[in-house]
């Protein structure tokens, strides 16, 4: 199976995964996101009151947020659709002068959208260590260093791998996705791995566009 044709089946089944959740419930996550953005985690108390100013009943979005947002000690959500403020994950991003992170690679090129801000982001090659930077705009990747950097995509089918939690989406897709400096380091690190795609940042990102303009179209509208 080329990358292409990988890349392609994990952009649908991340559409159809997401496409599963309630459309108040995904309103809800990207407003989560949106306040971890501003670097300060949720009180459980502030995300009921969000719940009900959505209308949501409070009983059916418990499973949405065990599956997409990360949570502390507290119970306080310091992560959402991708966002963190958990400095466990490798992938670095700062919006707006505020220091973040993401859960995987490719989120890092979608949350621009989402924040409707443009993101700078610093990513260690699992393999060699080296230092991947990009910027990140809501519409393109405006800048790329080292320019012959790539990303890992993984092949996840999300219904049948029962991702009902944030560590196991961690486990089961975000740790094969990650940037490499050149294409011959993520073949190196992929060999052996079928369900691997490598694609080139925009490649990248144009999937990850396609994936959630179908779930935010009002986000991606010229």
């Amino acid at each position: 199976m080329s990358d292409d044709t990988r890349g392609d089946d994990m952009t649908q089944n991340l559409r159809e995964y997401l496409l599963e959740f309630e459309p108040e419930h995904l309103r809800l996550l990207l407003w989560a996101a949106r306040q971890v953005a501003q670097g300060r985690p949720l009180s459980p108390e502030r995300v009921k009151q969000r719940i009900a100013e959505l209308g949501i009943a409070p009983d059916t979005v418990d499973q949405t947020l065990r599956e997409l947002t990360e949570q502390d000690a507290q119970g306080q959500i310091i992560g959402a659709l991708g966002l963190s403020l958990s400095s466990d994950h490798p992938h670095r991003v700062s919006v707006a002068g505020v220091s973040l992170a993401a859960w995987c690679a490719l989120d890092t090129l979608f949350l621009p959208a989402l924040l409707q801000q443009t993101v700078s982001i610093e990513s260690p090659s699992p393999l060699t260590h080296t230092i991947v930077r990009l910027r990140v705009s809501p519409t393109r990747v405006e800048e790329i260093s080292p320019a012959s950097a790539v990303v890992s995509s993984v092949l996840v089918d999300p219904r049948r791998e029962k991702l009902t939690s944030v560590e196991a989406v961690l486990s089961a897709v975000c740790r094969h996705v990650h940037f490499f400096a050149t294409r011959a380091e993520a073949k190196q690190w992929a060999n052996g791995r079928e369900d691997i795609a490598i694609l080139t940042v925009d490649e990248g990102f144009a999937r990850e566009q396609q994936a959630w303009s179908r779930v935010f179209p009002e986000l991606y509208t010229a």
